[in-house]
């Protein structure tokens, strides 16, 4: 799976893309909410601890096609005071990305495949340890760059993320496949 994703990343950053392309970089910040998150965006933007955070790497051709890189991660995906005592969640995603080029407002629509990685440490005297969790997934989702000059724009994301197969049996529920969405704001940078 690894080499997988590593093949597809390189694939996308050195196919050569057409003239008219425009390569962008987005950095972002966000929250993790529904499924597995156990909570609201609202609930998830409150509470600090479960911020999630990265970057998107990508090319659209014409602005019309393309693909991304997307890289996210959370800390403390469940939260503070559960029965965890660290959660992180780290996120890589290959995608396809469609985008519709509507002067300085680019919404667009994605969809992909990658890896979820969770990592859990139990508090102590829950009796389980650590556990490290690595899935294929799939990742959907839309969202909109509006520019405010030629090479600046502000970024609004939303992404479903579901794993392909069930995960660990110390942290789901039996034939649960581990999934959320996540919500960022981000700054978009192209070139």
């Amino acid at each position: 799976m690894i080499r997988t994703l590593v093949l597809l990343c390189a694939v996308l950053l050195f196919v050569p893309a057409p003239t008219s392309a425009q390569g962008y970089v987005t950095a972002f910040v966000g929250g993790n909410f529904g499924g597995d998150s156990g909570v609201s965006l609202d609930e998830s933007i409150d509470d600090t601890s479960r911020l999630s955070f990265g970057g998107r790497l990508g090319v659209l051709g014409g602005g019309i096609f393309g693909g991304e890189i997307d890289i996210g991660y959370t800390p403390d995906f469940y939260g503070k005071g559960t029965v965890f005592d660290s959660s992180g969640v780290l996120t890589v995603m290959g995608n396809v990305v469609v985008g519709l080029p509507l002067g300085p407002v680019r919404p667009y629509f994605l969809g992909g495949i990658g890896l979820v990685r969770r990592t859990v440490t139990y508090v102590p005297g829950e009796g389980q340890g650590s556990v490290t969790d690595s899935r294929a997934a799939y990742s959907i989702g839309g969202g909109v760059n509006v520019f405010v000059s030629e090479h600046v724009g502000i970024n609004a994301d939303l992404r479903y993320f579901r794993n392909f197969s069930t995960g660990n049996a110390l942290v789901d529920l039996s034939d649960d496949k581990f999934n959320f969405a996540r919500g960022s704001l981000g700054v978009t940078f192209r070139f």
